[in-house]
């Protein structure tokens, strides 16, 4: 896996808040590989932290169900202007259906397929540009 610190700081910062660590490491390094910069959070609560406190990343990849803070409280907290609004991508194993997180979200539903998590990140990024 190459070194986030050897990256130019133009690479998009794509902040993934995953509480499983297999597959918060694999998008990781599935999102290095591709040149992304990857901040990483385990819950809600420090993906909370991280965006009051930090430039807010290119997009925010999101699990739905997670401990101490869930991806819909997150969600809720950025939708209502509480946090910085960035695209957001909903990584999740549940049926779709109309009340996801934000009317604009992604979605990429679990099992994960590298090519459409590559391909909505790229989409989100752009949109964010």
């Amino acid at each position: 896996m190459k070194n986030a610190l050897t990256r130019p700081d133009q690479a998009p910062t794509v902040l993934v808040v995953e509480d499983d660590d297999d597959t918060r490491d694999s998008i990781r390094e599935l999102l290095e590989e591709r040149g992304y910069q990857v901040v990483a959070a385990s819950n809600g609560r420090d993906a909370h932290t991280y965006l009051r406190q930090s430039t807010p990343p290119a997009c925010v990849l999101l699990d739905l169900w997670m401990p101490v803070m869930d991806g819909w409280a997150l969600a809720a907290e950025m939708t209502r202007g509480h946090l910085p609004r960035v695209p957001l991508v909903v990584i999740t194993a549940a049926e779709p259906h109309w009340g996801y997180p934000a009317p604009h979200s992604r979605v990429v539903r679990k099992p994960l397929n590298p090519a459409r998590i590559l391909a909505v990140v790229a989409e989100a990024v752009r949109g964010n540009a």
